[in-house]
């Protein structure tokens, strides 16, 4: 008779109205069964955390399908191989996987799975800057920004949430193509760290300054205006940035996290005749749509890790219990870098 090992996830218990709490998330017990011919079980080590979650604890038409209540949450994962009864995973084997919220899955197949190269550390890498959280700031500057390879004296790029996950590497992915980075974000550590190890050249607390300062501010430390904003933030900053915006200028919509835990329809921007004086390009993107980058993506990353081009941070929460309390402090501004909760040892 097959055993049974014991096992916990995170549910959806409720759709939150407005800002999560913790209340809406139950953790749950559950057993998982040994591998049967063909199976394979994982255990997961880290588990990664994004804004868009929210997106799909609504019950609405979206590009993902919204989560299920009393069903276990999905989202990126780094699990390892504890037994295998499948040919093409073994015992031992890294796997990146959509299985997060939970400690050990059971599967018999690969679809939808990656594996990982164990020489690659930190291993947790693959759910920030080696991963989607990379990619999508690789794939929004390169493919719709069209970032220049070289940039010239003048070439500027504006980035919002600047001190976040895929902020931060947008930044610096800018200072390695030459241009003049400036980044909002919303704390005096996120500013110094931004200035001294990000190395970007300006950084304001937008959270110091009312709706109408951020124009001001941006006007300040870029007289001459941007080529590109990057928006991870929406409303009043993407407002702030297509007043500031160049001619021709591009801004490409990532996220919009002031918006996702709205409880009525926000006020769209107010200058938005400005896209068509200006010429303006707006873009918004699906970093799903582009895995076919992936490779060309990973040599990249991995050439400017190895030059000492990019730093990163992470903030790491302990235990899949808080992973709830991980999600939430995201919309509440308390991570630098990647959030993530680390699972197993």
């Amino acid at each position: 008779m097959p055993k049974e090992r014991v096992s916990h996830e995170i549910h959806l218990k409720e759709h939150p109205i407005g800002v999560p709490s913790e209340s809406n998330f139950a953790l749950v017990k559950t057993t998982i069964a040994d591998p049967k011919d063909g199976e394979f079980l994982v255990h997961n080590l880290w588990m990664s955390v994004d804004p868009y979650m929210r997106g799909r604890m609504r019950e609405m038409r979206s590009y993902m399908p919204p989560f299920q209540l009393d069903k276990p949450l999905e989202g990126a994962a780094v699990g390892q191989v504890i037994e295998s009864k499948n040919k093409q995973f073994k015992a031992g084997d890294y796997i990146l996987s959509n299985f997060g919220w939970r400690e050990y899955w059971l599967s018999n197949e690969g679809n939808g799975l990656s594996m990982i190269d164990p020489n690659m550390r930190p291993i947790q890498s693959y759910l920030g800057i080696m991963g989607l959280t990379g990619l999508s700031a690789y794939v929004g500057l390169l493919k719709f920004a069209e970032i220049k390879e070289e940039a010239g004296e003048g070439d500027t790029l504006f980035v919002s949430a600047a001190a976040g996950a895929v902020g931060s590497i947008a930044c610096q992915i800018g200072k390695i193509k030459g241009y003049h980075v400036v980044g909002s974000t919303g704390s005096k550590e996120k500013v110094t760290w931004l200035l001294e190890e990000a190395g970007i050249d300006n950084a304001f607390n937008y959270k110091e300054l009312g709706k109408d300062n951020i124009t001001s501010e941006l006007n300040k430390v870029c007289p001459n205006g941007f080529d590109i904003y990057f928006d991870n933030v929406g409303g009043s900053q993407l407002e702030a940035a297509i007043d500031n915006m160049k001619i021709f200028g591009t801004v490409v919509l990532c996220g919009m996290i002031s918006q996702y835990n709205k409880t009525t329809l926000p006020t769209g921007p107010s200058n938005l005749m400005l896209a068509i004086t200006k010429r303006l390009k707006l873009q918004g993107f699906i970093v799903r749509d582009h895995y076919y980058m992936l490779n060309e993506f990973h040599k990249n990353m991995s050439k400017w890790i190895n030059d000492g081009k990019i730093k990163w941070k992470e903030t790491v929460f302990e235990g899949l219990e808080k992973a709830p309390k991980a999600f939430i402090s995201l919309f509440e501004g308390q991570n630098i870098g990647k959030m993530l909760v680390k699972i197993g040892p």
